[in-house]
């Protein structure tokens, strides 16, 4: 039997679509940098519904975005998923997302989780670097130390899965993103760094990088398409 999702929903706090700034989001001009990684069993299964499973490894998935332009303003996102299936297709089920500026929008147009932070992108030739903040605390530190051009369409993208509400009901909701890189990078030794001073059970220390499986960068249009309802769950 495969291992299913232990989430439970009475524990997710989604906000209902507010229509302010709707989706599809489509952000000319982006660049945005993704590592896949090996990541602790339980706590992928802690963070992905019952109706998710998991993958052989279990992997987690960190995007980090800078959009200089989008419906709702710049804005710089890190992302964080598990990794799963859900209808026997690949799918990353959004843990927790750090948005450097309209978070408002985020959680109107798309849903939970979406939360206010600091995130830092940088690439100096071939070195790309990322911090991500929470407040006062460092969550983690992605390094691609030396990206090597490829054919962008070698990538493939992999749908989200986030939550939302209606009526007091919670809904699983599927969106983008649709990559239109017009260059791409993959990279050898690739880092994501959590820093030892957050607590053991803090989520972002949980989902620590286990094993490098794969990183690219990209640069081009993303769209970050209207979410879709998949199910409601109460």
């Amino acid at each position: 039997m495969p291992d299913r999702g232990l989430l439970e929903a009475t524990t997710i706090d989604a906000p209902g679509l507010n229509g302010a700034t709707p989706a599809p989001w489509t952000l000319d001009g982006a660049r945005w940098a993704q590592i896949t990684y090996e990541v602790n069993q339980q706590a992928a299964l802690g963070r992905m519904p019952g109706d998710v499973n998991r993958p052989v490894p279990c992997y987690a998935r960190l995007i980090v975005v800078d959009a200089p332009e989008s419906p709702a303003g710049p804005f710089r996102l890190a992302a964080l998923f598990a990794g799963g299936r859900y209808r026997m297709m690949p799918k990353n089920v959004l843990v927790d997302a750090i948005v450097d500026g309209p978070t408002d929008a985020f959680l109107g147009a798309f849903g939970a989780p979406y939360r206010k932070g600091d995130v830092t992108f940088e690439r100096h030739g071939e070195r790309f670097a990322a911090t991500i903040a929470d407040g006062s605390d460092e969550l983690a530190r992605l390094t691609l130390p030396s990206l090597l051009a490829i054919d962008p369409a070698m990538l493939r993208w992999d749908p989200w899965l986030g939550f939302t509400s209606e009526d007091g009901r919670l809904q699983i909701v599927e969106y983008g993103p649709r990559a239109e890189p017009s260059e791409a990078f993959l990279t050898k030794g690739a880092t994501l760094e959590t820093p030892p001073a957050l607590q053991r059970n803090h989520l972002w220390r949980t989902f620590r990088n286990l094993n490098t499986i794969t990183a690219c960068y990209c640069e081009g249009a993303l769209t970050l398409t209207a979410p879709e309802v998949q199910q409601t769950v109460l």
